[in-house]
């Protein structure tokens, strides 16, 4: 999927890191990084590419950083996983216990759980790595997508063009009796070319009905 985050208009460089001896510059500057990209959704899910390309370096070097501030537990990381057990995200959170603790941070966290109940949850974790399962969800009858998968699609194609692709492979899995591994690769695969065909077919007929309608009249 294509990659988008939010920027926030601020960063932040709390004492704790400002002053970190043991933190390189731009280890610190990273970190400031991430709390602006947390400006949205509570937590920075950018690549360690995405990084790497704003702070002019290379994106081992980024994970490194990333590394080195999670031992030193500056942040918590949380890995989103498919029911493959596939990575499909890296979630990001600044784990400042006193900012967390008073909500002082100058951004705007929709669910109060954000940071602070990230941190505490990740806290027990070895490694301060956490991992989540995502499930599909049944968009209509036999045709299973992830969240992302669904967003993706609109993305792609319009929701409109999308909810057809999703009705035609539900029709045709019903008459046949068939399954797949991942409903999203076949609608790309083969789904959409059938709509998209069936759409062409369907407006030749139209502007032939209309020519001939016109030729009636005349």
């Amino acid at each position: 999927m294509e990659e988008k985050q939010n920027i926030g208009y601020y960063s932040i460089i709390p004492s704790t890191i400002l002053y970190n001896k043991n933190l390189k510059s731009n280890q610190k500057i990273l970190y400031a990084v991430i709390t602006s990209l947390s400006n949205k959704e509570g937590y920075c899910f950018a690549s360690n590419k995405y990084l790497a390309e704003k702070l002019n370096v290379g994106a081992n070097t980024v994970s490194g950083w990333i590394t080195d501030l999670r031992r030193k537990n500056f942040i918590q990381v949380e890995l989103i996983r498919n029911d493959k057990q596939e990575i499909i995200q890296r979630r990001i959170y600044i784990n400042d216990i006193p900012y967390n603790f008073y909500e002082e941070y100058p951004y705007t966290i929709n669910k109060k759980e954000g940071i602070l109940q990230k941190s505490k949850e990740n806290n027990i974790i070895n490694n301060n790595i956490k991992t989540h399962t995502l499930s599909k969800i049944e968009y209509q009858d036999k045709v299973f997508l992830y969240a992302y998968e669904y967003e993706d699609l609109i993305e792609k194609y319009g929701q409109v063009k999308t909810d057809k692709c999703m009705e035609e492979l539900s029709l045709y899995k019903k008459s046949k009796g068939v399954d797949y591994a991942s409903d999203y690769d076949t609608i790309k695969r083969w789904v959409i070319d059938r709509v998209e065909e069936r759409e062409k077919r369907k407006g030749k007929e139209n502007k032939v009905r209309k020519a001939n309608f016109e030729q009636r009249n005349y």
